[in-house]
């Protein structure tokens, strides 16, 4: 009674038809491998974030749906590719090889770091890229899995942020008189 509640309230959360499940099983009965399978694709189809995986050659192994949608490149286009993949730009070729070169041979920044990659559409965007080691049930590493966030948007605001503190510190260093900012109704003085 307590495994059909679970089950029950599982199928729930992740919006899954038991009866789709059971139809697989030909039975009346839930699949829980089915159902196992069935909560991991609801997750992958709900991750904002992009996930790539690639063998020990540098080969597209699997992309999730974000990643497809991130780059507007389909999952049968992009399993099986080999570097240099359609989604670097090809100014950006030499550099991104080189890195590749570097995360196949386990040199990877545990903090991520910044690239510029490339839409079906040839708009660039700029993604944090976070590797670890993918291994098999048996521990042996068969390849790399990158988790892929555009980060355009935030740049682009940081970059504007940055360039209107430098405008603001230039008229205030401009001015002849002393000046001084503070918060309305507080003590601080912020400048």
């Amino acid at each position: 009674e307590d495994s059909a509640f679970f089950i029950h309230r599982s199928a729930m959360e992740v919006q899954i038809d038991p009866a789709g499940l059971a139809e697989a099983t030909g039975t009346n009965g839930v699949s829980v491998p089915g159902l196992v399978a069935a909560f991991r694709k609801a997750m992958e189809d709900s991750m904002l974030t992009g996930m790539r995986a690639m063998d020990m050659q540098g080969r597209i192994t699997y992309v999730n749906p974000a990643f497809c949608r991130m780059t507007g490149w389909s999952e049968a286009e992009l399993v099986g590719q080999h570097p240099p993949f359609s989604f670097w730009p090809d100014e950006d070729h030499a550099l991104l090889m080189e890195r590749l070169e570097h995360e196949l041979q386990g040199m990877v920044n545990q903090s991520g770091f910044e690239v510029r990659l490339m839409r079906r559409s040839g708009e660039t965007f700029f993604a944090r890229m976070y590797m670890s080691p993918l291994v098999s049930q048996s521990g042996e590493q068969t390849g790399w899995m990158a988790s892929v966030a555009d980060i355009t948007e935030s740049k682009r605001t940081r970059e504007e942020l940055a360039a209107a503190h430098e405008r603001f510190t230039t008229v205030l260093g401009s001015l002849d008189a002393a000046v001084s900012v503070a918060n309305i109704g507080g003590n601080a003085l912020l400048f």
